[in-house]
């Protein structure tokens, strides 16, 4: 394992530990569980040097070349060099066809001040990102894909201004929170949708500027805390034995 994987792993575990109150296994162990909501990562290879060099969009043609950001320079150079003869731009069909042989999609595309990005596309200024794309901004992200200034993000589509997040869709300014969807502005929430400005909620829907909600039903501070302790042990014992936990998606459809 690479030391910036390590480090995402450490991370991982913290995560866990603010989550659920433990630590649950190795991010690895958890890849396929992770993954299910952030948009794929597509290892090609350079046709210019062999090496591997991954992309996020699924669309390109069968017969697509492929760089690495990193060559783009050398590959512009000897496009540069390359001489057509009269046949190669006699007609529209011959100008589209000699071109579009020496045309390549750039993948690694890791730019400003990034460092630590590993099997990644489109990152700007980032730092410790894993098998992630398109980010700004953010650091400690792990199979997650669109977002800014998040922190310590792992299995996640569509974000902002988020920190400590599990498994969540469509979601901005989050803080400690698990399975999330569409929920906004709030804090230490697990199996949400539609929320906004709340704080401790599990198992919530549809709720505006609340507290200490399970289900839907507001309930005591104590009493909360005690509910609260029991259900997220039941989630760390799932995810340690399965390696998974059922998505709010599927709660909601099913």
């Amino acid at each position: 394992m690479s030391e910036p994987l390590q480090t995402l792993d450490r991370k991982w575990k913290a995560t866990c530990r603010v989550l659920l109150g433990q630590e649950v296994g190795a991010l690895l162990e958890f890849e396929k569980y992770l993954a299910h909501y952030a948009e794929p990562i597509f290892e090609k290879r350079s046709f210019i040097s062999g090496k591997p060099t991954y992309v996020s969009l699924p669309n390109f043609h069968k017969g697509a070349k492929f760089i690495s950001n990193d060559e783009a320079g050398e590959y512009c150079k000897s496009v540069s060099k390359m001489k057509f003869s009269p046949n190669d731009i006699k007609d529209i069909d011959s100008i589209l066809q000699t071109f579009a042989g020496q045309a390549a999609y750039s993948g690694n595309l890791i730019t400003g001040n990034s460092q630590f990005v590993e099997q990644s596309n489109s990152c700007v200024d980032s730092a410790f990102i894993f098998r992630s794309s398109d980010y700004y901004g953010a650091s400690y992200i792990a199979y997650s894909s669109n977002g800014r200034f998040d922190e310590c993000v792992f299995g996640c589509n569509y974000t902002g201004e988020s920190k400590f997040i599990i498994t969540s869709y469509d979601t901005y300014k989050l803080t400690r929170c698990l399975e999330t969807l569409r929920t906004f502005t709030s804090s230490d929430c697990y199996y949400t949708a539609n929320l906004e400005d709340c704080s401790g909620c599990l198992f919530s829907f549809n709720q505006r500027s609340k507290r200490n909600l399970i289900g839907n039903l507001a309930l005591p501070k104590d009493e909360y805390a005690g509910l609260k302790t029991k259900l997220i042990a039941e989630m760390a014992e799932t995810l340690q034995k399965k390696k998974a936990l059922p998505s709010i998606i599927e709660l909601i459809r099913d």
